[in-house]
């Protein structure tokens, strides 16, 4: 990672005690004990049990094809340090059966062709990625960053004040790695967005059956929606085109598997 990737980080971390000895094998989310009876109680640990886990760091080049952009890590992404970890993400069931890489790779092999001895890519085209190859994929070109760098088991637990404050840094994680395409993993990053350009322009936006759409941003009849979005692809790369899908946590099933796959798969088709 580069000095000045690091410094970007670095600005906007959450306060925590750089001294503080993390023991990840006492960090086990999730196990009901049967000596606890309270339902409060059991929360009251899942939530002191994130306190001390680590940050999970973004995956960064200065020429991305494509950029993740989640809410922040969840327990087992931060114990494990790989983006959407958890068995039950749908993340990298979507990725694989999107056939994102494999598009990625072969529009990069009609630009400059591809190591035909990549024996690593040629198992991940075969047999699919999971989580412990997020930082790998950033050697074609797709990296992963979060709204918020901290650890919690819910997003819910993040302050709004939190969120916006991490607006900038996003912005910057964007400008530094050019990705051709952005992808925002829930409707939640993409509310946040909206929230900090309207109180930047001084004006009141909400999204929407009217002026919000799954896929990829564009303006449409919302002069006041138009705005935010035409403030917000003026501070980033003119190459750069972003794409909003439903969280892919396990707890979230407001959608389909198939209908969230068609949303990949049309990012798949613009690459």
């Amino acid at each position: 990672m580069s000095r000045e990737l690091k410094s970007i980080i670095q600005s906007f971390k959450y306060d925590q005690d750089p001294d503080i000895d993390i023991n990840l094998k006492n960090a086990r989310v999730g196990k009901k004990s049967a000596r606890i009876s309270s339902p409060k109680k059991k929360t009251k640990i899942a939530l002191s049990d994130t306190t001390n886990l680590p940050d999970l760091r973004p995956s960064l080049n200065t020429k991305l094809t494509l950029l993740f952009i989640g809410f922040n890590p969840g327990v087992q992404s931060s114990i494990q340090q790989h983006h959407y970890a958890h068995h039950s993400n749908l993340f990298w069931k979507l990725f694989n059966q999107s056939k994102l890489l494999e598009r990625i790779v072969m529009q990069k092999k009609t630009i400059n062709d591809m190591d035909h001895d990549d024996q690593h890519l040629n198992s991940l085209l075969k047999n699919g990625s999971t989580a412990n190859d997020d930082f790998d994929l950033i050697k074609y070109d797709i990296g992963f960053t979060d709204l918020a760098l901290r650890c919690t088991a819910t997003a819910a637990e993040l302050t709004t004040e939190e969120k916006l404050n991490n607006i900038p840094r996003l912005l910057q994680e964007i400008n530094f790695s050019h990705p051709k395409h952005v992808a925002l993993i829930g409707k939640g990053i993409w509310e946040m967005v909206i929230k900090y350009y309207a109180s930047e322009l001084g004006i009141k936006v909400k999204l929407n059956k009217d002026n919000f759409q799954w896929g990829k941003v564009e303006v449409g009849t919302d002069k006041q929606y138009n705005k935010i979005i035409d403030q917000l692809f003026s501070q980033i790369p003119s190459e750069t085109s972003i794409y909003i899908f439903p969280s892919t946590s396990g707890l979230v099933a407001s959608m389909s598997f198939q209908e969230k796959l068609q949303l990949w798969q049309n990012l798949a088709d613009d690459i």
